[in-house]
């Protein structure tokens, strides 16, 4: 809507006198037609600005946000892990955007940023695990005298597969974002907490 106003109101700036003037040469409608094609080129570039992507400061406050739902609804997030039901974590945020931050930011905003990136790796490692206890494998078994049987079973149920449970990893993985007792000292949702107490904006 913003680029079609814009167009139209270049159009009408270029063409309001020669639509007065029926008989101007064709050279000067082209010319006046390529000058309104540049201009509707330079309203699409207006428009594709405005609905950029969000700056970097802004994608890391809404972020934290979206971890802080995420452990608001820690209940549900346990519970679709365990029974295998899709959950969607939200994207971790890339260290280029830290480094977009870190000239105008406090000299302890990178560390929180360190400490951030380390946590929510832990946390999608531990959502991976969760999910591989629900995938199908299949398992051969041979016992003397009677033919090769395979079965299908979940891989978290697979004798000595060496998992936990997906409950398990569900609530690590939110004890993790938090920073929880069990999981590593500083939480992915409280290092970016306080990376934007540190954060600046960038230029």
């Amino acid at each position: 809507m913003l680029r079609l106003s814009l167009t139209l109101f270049v159009l009408q700036l270029l063409l309001g006198s020669s639509a007065l003037r029926l008989s101007s040469a064709p050279s000067s409608r082209r010319t006046a037609l390529s000058q309104a094609a540049a201009a509707a080129a330079a309203s699409t570039a207006f428009a594709h600005a405005a609905w950029a992507e969000p700056p970097p400061a802004e994608a890391v406050r809404g972020h934290l946000s979206e971890l802080k739902a995420l452990l608001a609804d820690k209940e549900n997030f346990v519970t679709a892990l365990s029974d295998g039901a899709p959950y969607k974590l939200p994207a971790q945020i890339p260290f280029t955007t830290f480094q977009k931050l870190e000239k105008t930011s406090d000299p302890e905003f990178m560390e929180a940023a360190i400490d951030y990136a380390e946590a929510y790796r832990g946390v999608k490692d531990l959502v991976k695990l969760a999910r591989l206890t629900k995938q199908t494998v299949a398992v051969s078994t041979k016992e003397p005298g009677k033919p090769r049987k395979e079965t299908q079973v979940r891989y978290g149920d697979v004798p000595d597969s060496g998992l936990a449970t997906a409950k398990e990893y569900a609530e690590r993985a939110a004890d993790e974002i938090l920073g929880a007792t069990g999981a590593r000292e500083v939480g992915a949702s409280v290092a970016l907490d306080a990376a934007v107490k540190y954060m600046g904006t960038a230029k």
